[in-house]
């Protein structure tokens, strides 16, 4: 596994459904923004973490407006930064 998928918490997929919730967004309209399918969110959202990339993810932080580290188990060192983006 990569360093992106072992830092990236588990709960990333239901913080990213929350998010896109008290933003009144559907998940059509959110892959719409984010250049990807539906069902790839829904998938996400359930918890196939898998299913991101660190592209992904920093799309969906930007539609969003949230940090896109949130999403991660822990606060991350500058040398796991560049490494990820």
């Amino acid at each position: 596994m990569t360093l992106f998928y072992n830092l990236l918490s588990d709960l990333a997929g239901r913080k990213i459904k929350k998010e896109r919730q008290a933003w009144g967004m559907s998940r059509r309209k959110l892959a719409r923004l984010v250049k990807t399918d539906e069902e790839t969110i829904k998938y996400i959202e359930n918890g196939y973490v898998c299913m991101l990339d660190s592209d992904l993810l920093r799309r969906i932080s930007e539609v969003l407006d949230v940090n896109m580290f949130d999403f991660f188990k822990r606060k991350l060192s500058h040398d796991e930064i560049l490494a990820i983006v």
